[in-house]
């Protein structure tokens, strides 16, 4: 069994990152249980209720080492996938990758849906919607990591996403 403590930063596959505020003891629903409260860094002002016993289970993790954050990049800068053209099916793949608590398919989900906005000028409303979850995920661990703010992280993504534009338009790959 996973167990953090108060001060840790770690992770929640579709909340994102937060920091384990305070251990508390709750009643819910007749059962006494150890919660971990987290404060979300992408929604300071909200807090996560997660019992210790289900942490494991809903896959809340530790936040990668600092050592990590060079393959991230990487895969910023590697060739998107190409996408279903089918819409449910595309929508299903990214929304998978978003939600499976794993940072470099979440890399990989929000490189290719900027690739897709690129290529097409603009996402449909669900890939937006898409694109802005990923990033609050990637930029949350990202700015836990490395000790940044939310903006500073979603910054630095930006900045490696266009120099791998820059990159394709100086080689004339990836052309659309």
């Amino acid at each position: 069994m996973i167990k953090f403590k108060t001060g840790d930063t770690i992770v929640h596959p579709v909340r994102g990152a937060g920091v384990v505020v305070r251990l508390m003891q709750r009643l819910w629903r007749g059962n006494d249980e150890l919660y971990y409260k987290v404060k979300l860094l992408a929604h300071p002002d909200m807090s996560l209720m997660v019992p210790t016993s289900a942490a494991e289970t809903l896959g809340l993790r530790r936040t990668i080492p600092r050592s990590q954050i060079k393959k991230v990049w990487r895969v910023l800068h590697t060739d998107p996938q190409e996408l279903p053209d089918k819409h449910k099916t595309r929508y299903k793949v990214l929304e998978d990758k978003l939600h499976t608590g794993d940072i470099f398919q979440v890399a990989e989900a929000v490189r290719d849906l900027e690739w897709r906005q690129l290529c097409r000028g603009k996402l449909t409303t669900k890939e937006k919607r898409l694109y802005d979850e990923g990033m609050e995920i990637l930029a949350g661990e990202i700015a836990a990591v490395r000790g940044v703010d939310m903006l500073a992280a979603q910054t630095q993504i930006m900045e490696k996403l266009s120099e791998c534009r820059e990159k394709d338009e100086q080689t004339g790959k990836r052309k659309h």
